[in-house]
């Protein structure tokens, strides 16, 4: 393991022998540690008026098995396939330390494709949708445990396919872009059969729509896999030519790592493809949100509609996505021991969290089902279907327009619009800065944000001339590139910075237009601001601090997408296309501090 999001996890393991003395000495502290989650509530939608994305759909579907023919430890890969495959020579992928050959009997030169399949009853084609697992116990196979997410994806039209890693688990070698490789030689392999006459597959896989799915390591490699898609060299060796061009719609990370692999040295981006990573709030493997890293380094530069989102679900774990891994995120009796799973959600219920989000995310992406995008722009639009949690939620798609993201420079009065101003008054904090995670250090979340505190008692009272307040302001040439009406909605993504607080924030939204007439809204009045979800992953608290670092939560921003109809129903008056200020208004909180981030325009 190594770096960012591993570095918790070394550090466990480093220090158990140590641990277990003063464990016994100092005894085990309280293992539950849960924000109060009656809050969100109030805020509870019903979900909408259209058939849920979680519950099986219309076709029979088969299952087949596709491998090597001469598996020694798994008969559906050896003698029972009922497809056999070549090998493939992932040579120059992989360091030349770490032979395979005394279990697997093979080695790098000749690693199989293997793959189980749940293929729909039906004309087609069919969109393919292949699932990868992450690093696991090699001989506890990890390729079963998204059977649950094979049957309902073919019952809904989709070709699913389980993608067998394993080889490259534990131990051994095991680089990312290995796995990628082999993953997108599985698509390669399709494309083939698609093509061959006389096939059981020919022209029933719609090659056109293609969408990957990673859990936990698999989670980075479908990113470094969509990567290399679009590559003609293999960045760490460019006398290997790629040419695979695939046309990948839609990544899918569950839980997953980064920064295990880097391209030459470089952080990986993604350019015009949809995405979705899902991240556990109590997952004690990959111990912060570092799906988010990736998720800020997805870019659309096109003309075609395409959308990312990030979902944050505070009581799911690491493991509990797969059934073969299901529990506790600890491995071994230790770890196991050691793992706070006292708050954790059920493991059917985290299994319906992934059923809800990836086939609707699929059905939105692949099957242009667009009724279902409301649940990414919103998480609560799937309401009852998911079981109850709070559920944070970030969006953006290729229609939004950026007003200020902090990102362009260090200058804190000017937004990334052109012309435009940024001001902070009665404020005792105001920065721009990176995200940090909870761990503090060097590792932040690869995006910049500017942090408001205030303290109304302190610049002289709550009188509304004395509130904290934050404002953007707009040129008219930035207005009109806003293209500003009543169908639009204002869009800004929160957190709370202060970690410790309990409950959820409140603030006024103002908007002012070249007339001078005003609208305010309350933030809640399409969301809260929600509190720090205080996380334990560890029993004991001072280990917790020791691994995790000293914050009890990671900074989880929510973006909020507010109508510009309520502040015309506010105030008739203000006609929103001669906008000229927005203004934050700390009024609602004596005392409080927000990370804002990614204000602009959405529709």
């Amino acid at each position: 393991m190594s770096n960012i999001q591993e570095k918790p996890i070394v550090r466990l393991r480093c220090v158990m022998s140590a641990v277990l003395l003063p464990v016994f000495i100092v005894g085990c502290s309280t293992t539950e540690h849960l924000v109060d989650m009656s809050y969100i509530r109030h805020y509870h939608r019903e979900p909408l008026n259209i058939p849920d994305p979680s519950l099986g759909g219309p076709l029979s579907y088969q299952t087949y098995f596709y491998g090597s023919g001469t598996d020694k430890h798994r008969k559906e890969y050896g003698p029972e396939a009922d497809y056999k495959t070549d090998a493939v020579n992932a040579e120059a992928f992989m360091d030349p330390f770490g032979k395979l050959k005394h279990y697997w009997r093979f080695d790098r030169e000749n690693l199989p494709l293997n793959g189980r399949v749940w293929f729909p009853n039906g004309d087609g084609p069919f969109p393919l949708v292949l699932i990868v697992h992450g690093n696991h116990k090699m001989k506890d196979f990890s390729d079963p445990g998204y059977g649950y997410l094979g049957e309902l994806l073919a019952s809904r039209g989709f070709v699913a396919v389980s993608v067998d890693e394993n080889f490259l688990n534990q131990h051994f070698t095991g680089e990312t872009d290995a796995r990628a490789i082999i993953l997108l030689e599985h698509l390669k392999l399709w494309r083939k059969w698609d093509r061959t006459k006389g096939h059981t597959f020919e022209g029933k896989i719609d090659m056109d729509r293609i969408a990957l799915i990673g859990h936990s390591r698999g989670g980075e490699t479908v990113a470094h896999a969509a990567a290399f898609n679009q590559l003609e060299r293999y960045p760490d060796g460019a006398n290997i030519r790629f040419d695979y061009n695939f046309n990948i719609k839609s990544i899918i990370a569950i839980a997953p790592c980064d920064g295990l692999y880097k391209p030459a040295g470089h952080s990986t981006t993604l350019e015009n493809v949809n995405y979705l990573v899902i991240q556990g709030g109590h997952d004690a493997d990959v111990g912060m949100f570092v799906g988010i890293q990736q998720f800020n380094r997805v870019y659309f530069t096109d003309n075609r509609f395409l959308f990312k989102s990030a979902i944050y679900v505070y009581r799911a774990n690491h493991n509990q996505f797969n059934t073969v891994w299901d529990g506790p995120d600890g491995v071994g009796p230790l770890r196991r021991w050691l793992i706070n799973d006292k708050p954790t959600m059920d493991a059917d219920k985290q299994r319906q969290v992934a059923k809800v989000l990836i086939s609707a995310f699929l059905e939105t992406t692949l099957h242009n089902e667009k009724e279902y995008l409301p649940i990414f722009r919103d998480v609560r639009n799937a309401g009852t279907w998911l079981p109850e949690d709070i559920y944070i939620n970030q969006y953006q798609d290729s229609n939004f327009k950026v007003i200020a993201n902090f990102e362009e420079n260090f200058n804190v009065s000017t937004a990334t619009i052109a012309n435009g101003q940024l001001l902070g008054d009665n404020l005792i904090t105001w920065k721009e800065s990176r995200i940090p995670h909870r761990v503090g250090g060097d590792y932040t979340q690869e995006n910049s944000a500017v942090v408001l505190g205030w303290d109304n008692e302190e610049v002289g009272g709550a009188k509304p001339a004395q509130v904290g307040s934050y404002t953007i302001t707009l040129c008219p040439q930035a207005v009109e590139i806003l293209e500003l009406n009543r169908d639009v909605n204002l869009s800004l993504s929160v957190a709370s910075e202060d970690l410790y607080l309990g409950e959820p924030l409140d603030l006024t939204i103002e908007l002012i237009n070249s007339k001078g007439f005003s609208s305010q809204v309350p933030l809640s009045t399409v969301g809260p601001i929600h509190p720090g979800l205080t996380q334990r992953l560890i029993t004991w608290k001072w280990l917790e601090r020791k691994i995790f670092g000293k914050d009890p939560a990671e900074r989880i921003l929510q973006t909020y997408e507010i109508p510009i109809s309520l502040f015309t129903e506010e105030n008739s008056s203000f006609e929103p296309s001669i906008l000229c200020t927005i203004r934050l208004l700390f009024d609602h909180c004596k005392k409080g501090a927000i990370i804002l981030d990614n204000v602009g325009v959405s529709r």
